[in-house]
């Protein structure tokens, strides 16, 4: 049996994950673990209010994983990360090179978006250190298939990873919509999520005669969330908080439209888009990470810059030309026949075993548009 160190953000289990990085990995964890591989956590330190504490928390979480992972007994086949880069690149470098002094493979999973600016970063030690990382690894996945093309990755053993949802979770579309329009705004409660963009859709589609309601899911800061509440007091809009993920499909089976404005510099691919569309939402998100390529021709992908005005007038757009069910039944569709853990859990455990038995091979791996891209092919 293969056993896979697993480090990085991991949600606890049945807890609410704090972003994507903790909720794709605890899927994932849980999903090897299910094909009958021994998977060992560890986890990086949770986050903390205020940054002072955030930065010790993370200090002595790094600390005590180098730590386990230099003195620890356990032994692992492969050390799986999912690095934060950016301030905490030097530390992931030492995490990396412990690991491979212990005999593991090295696995990088790059996740989010912004990649190419870490790769270019004007910090020349950040730089080096992941260029190390990625020049140490056994295999580099990508969670967007453009990073296939990085001069850093391409030439590699390179695998496309995107988030996923298990193919049994994924609902029958919704009812059409009828006299009122439900929306969903799901995942970080902050300003660069577009939240705030979501909420003037609402009082635009509210100033059009539309009868429209909001649904909030997810956590935010204390203070932050509290003024939202009390702006919004007078709007059709439920603010439901942090639920468990396996509660976030009956929370979306009603709704219509999933709007996703967001202008986070480090997006990349949504695990609350990829939700929302396998129940049958219609996605209306910005020109954002990899919205576009998720998206495809299943949504409205609007520019990074556009208004709650410009969201609800494409919303109207859907709505007036009909497409409301073909579009719903395409998100759905979409998500059952590309992003899903039977799909792609199984080509990950193949590349484990390649890798710790010291196999070179080529692989295809299927793009989201149904046309294939080659993995690149470099050394087990």
């Amino acid at each position: 049996m293969l056993t896979i160190a697993y480090c990085g953000p991991i949600a606890a289990s049945g807890e609410p994950a704090r972003g994507g990085f903790e909720a794709a990995n605890r899927r994932l964890i849980d999903d090897l673990r299910r094909t009958g591989l021994a998977v060992i956590e560890l986890p990086y330190a949770p986050e903390r209010k205020p940054a002072w504490r955030k930065l010790m928390a993370y200090g002595t979480g790094f600390a005590g994983l180098a730590w386990r992972i230099a003195t620890g007994a356990e032994r692992w086949d492969v050390f799986h990360i999912t690095p934060l880069r950016r301030q905490f690149m030097l530390a992931e470098y030492i995490l990396c090179q412990l690991a491979r002094r212990r005999g593991a493979r090295l696995v990088v999973d790059l996740r989010a978006g912004a990649i190419a600016e870490d790769v270019a970063s004007p910090s020349r030690l950040r730089r080096a250190a992941l260029k190390r990382i990625l020049a140490a690894a056994d295999l580099v996945c990508v969670e967007g298939e453009t990073y296939l093309e990085l001069d850093d990755v391409r030439g590699r053993n390179a695998l496309y990873l995107p988030n996923y949802v298990d193919a049994g979770t994924v609902g029958q579309s919704p009812a059409m919509p009828s006299t009122r329009i439900n929306l969903v705004f799901l995942g970080r409660i902050v300003p660069e999520k577009g939240i705030e963009v979501a909420i003037d859709c609402v009082r635009a589609l509210q100033a059009h005669g539309r009868q429209v309601q909001l649904k909030v899911i997810g956590r935010g800061d204390e203070a932050y969330l509290d003024r939202l509440q009390v702006d919004t007091a007078d709007l059709p809009v439920s603010w439901l908080g942090a639920v468990p993920h396996a509660e976030v499909p009956a929370h979306l089976h009603d709704s219509h439209f999933f709007v996703f404005p967001t202008r986070h510099r480090g997006e990349g691919h949504s695990n609350a888009l990829t939700e929302a569309m396998s129940q049958g939402l219609v996605p209306v998100a910005a020109d954002n990470g990899f919205n576009r390529q998720v998206i495809a021709d299943t949504g409205i992908v609007l520019d990074i810059t556009a208004t709650g005005k410009d969201y609800a007038a494409a919303i109207e757009t859907v709505l007036a030309g009909g497409d409301w069910r073909g579009m719903s039944e395409a998100a759905r569709r979409r998500i059952l026949e590309q992003f899903t853990g039977e799909r792609l859990v199984p080509a990950l455990v193949e590349r484990y075993r390649d890798v710790v038995e010291g196999v070179a091979r080529s692989t295809r791996v299927a793009e989201p548009s149904g046309t294939t891209l080659r993995a690149a092919v470099g050394r087990g």
